[in-house]
């Protein structure tokens, strides 16, 4: 016998007390730990006005400056595994993979490089997603090392379901 004066036998027989209820206890404990409960996405859809300016690196002539487009972009950010994902349903090329960030405060950071034969871009993201609020983004790229460009980016997000990013995804897939 134990100290509580309860055999083992009859502890591990022991039906519950009528205080405690096992059932559901057990399914919230269960549901806490997971994956879809703790899943914790936020979804954006931003509104964006894009300004580029490119330059001739060889002879510095201007190419086109402060060419100004608006542009739609939706966000996909996981804060707890500090990661997003961008869906833009004018880009020919998604990526449809997981960037990593900084996030704390309801704040998204990126840096974002590319770097291949064709192409090297660097720049940084910073979105406002809780409360959902501005886009900011400064870009530098260069292609083909023959045209340099400098790619501002501003916009206003607002919080939409994941249907709304899934049916973004899905229209684009279709055209």
């Amino acid at each position: 016998m134990g100290q509580s004066g309860v055999s083992v036998d009859q502890a591990v027989n022991r039906p519950w007390s009528r205080n405690m209820k096992p059932l559901p206890l057990f399914g919230a404990l269960l549901l806490s730990a997971s994956p879809v409960a703790a899943e914790n996405l936020v979804y954006l859809k931003c509104r964006n006005q894009m300004t580029l300016t490119s330059t001739e690196i060889k002879t510095g002539k201007l190419i086109n400056e402060k060419e100004t487009r608006e542009e739609l972009l939706y966000l996909k950010i996981d804060p707890v595994g500090n990661r997003f994902m961008t869906f833009n349903p004018s880009s020919e090329k998604q990526n449809n993979q997981w960037d990593e960030a900084a996030i704390s405060g309801g704040r998204l950071s990126a840096k974002i490089a590319e770097d291949n034969d064709a192409l090297n871009v660097e720049g940084e993201l910073e979105v406002e997603f809780q409360p959902a609020g501005k886009l900011r983004s400064q870009v530098s790229a260069i292609a083909f090392g023959m045209i340099s460009s400098e790619i501002e980016i501003t916009g206003d997000c607002m919080a939409v379901d994941e249907s709304v990013f899934d049916a973004a995804q899905d229209l684009s897939d279709d055209n």
